[in-house]
């Protein structure tokens, strides 16, 4: 093995809601579908694309993803980022939109 292998990363554990699931962290080749200035439609797409990633099932589904609740989302999406070292990124504009709705 490589001097990288030490640097992939490793999943983790986490619990929501009592609820245990494990999320893997993203890869660099993932990387290749951040890109900035996305239409909010692009977002949603790029955030399922995160989630199924992060759960690493390939059972899990759009349809899966888009009835989840929102608090449930929120939740997973701020631990994949955390996982990933992402600070504040989409999920702090998630949430600022959510709220925005709500009023």
């Amino acid at each position: 093995m490589s001097k990288l292998s030490e640097f992939l990363g490793t999943p983790k554990e986490i619990e929501i809601k009592g609820k245990k699931i494990t999320i893997h962290p993203l890869k660099v080749k993932d990387l290749s579908s951040f890109k900035e200035n996305l239409n909010d439609e692009e977002k949603i797409k790029l955030s399922h694309e995160i989630l199924k990633k992060s759960l690493n099932d390939p059972e899990v589904t759009d349809e899966e993803i888009e009835n989840m609740s929102v608090e449930m989302f929120v939740a997973l999406m701020e631990e994949i980022n955390k996982l990933n070292g992402f600070e504040d990124g989409n999920v702090g504009k998630i949430k600022e939109r959510i709220a925005q709705a709500r009023s």
